[in-house]
């Protein structure tokens, strides 16, 4: 397998996965929270779009966009927050979600080889070396933010996903 196509595979898999976790939360309960501080079902939908795009805009990506105001609400640094009404509905979330992740996929089975060795280190602040670096990171970052939410489902007693 090259590394092109073991990163494809791996947000393939990750993605699987976290559409299990993610694709049947409750609507209404979107912003749950055990605590003030877990990352609600909301922020991850809207923070995993963030993290496409901006990995999007780093590797030159075309066709992958948030709105900037949710910048402050989803972006680095940013807090999640239990009003409901201050996020997207659960149904923009899910579609930015789900386009982000097209776009980048796209762009990473079709771009061409030269642009898989591209220098990011100072693009990203030394967090990737590279697109396919980056393509790996953005993998285990969704899974550090979707299993926070898989706490959340077993606290709401739904079904469990894996295991």
């Amino acid at each position: 397998m090259t590394p092109r196509q073991h990163a494809v595979a791996l947000l393939k898999w990750v993605r699987s996965i976290s559409d299990g976790i993610l694709g049947d939360f409750p609507d209404d309960k979107f912003t749950f929270q055990n605590h003030p501080n877990d990352n609600h079902a909301a922020w991850v939908l809207g923070h995993l779009a963030s993290t496409d795009a901006w990995i999007a805009g780093v590797v030159g990506a075309p066709g992958v966009s948030i709105p900037e105001s949710w910048s402050a609400l989803v972006g680095q640094g940013s807090k999640p927050e239990r009003d409901a009404k201050k996020y997207p509905s659960p149904a923009e979330l899910r579609k930015a979600y789900a386009e982000s992740r097209a776009a980048v996929l796209k762009w990473l089975e079709t771009a061409p080889d030269s642009a898989l060795t591209v220098d990011l280190k100072d693009k990203t602040g030394g967090f990737c070396t590279d697109p396919i670096d980056a393509m790996f990171k953005i993998a285990w970052h969704e899974g550090w933010h979707v299993g926070q939410v898989a706490t959340l489902r077993k606290t709401l007693g739904l079904k469990p996903v894996m295991g």
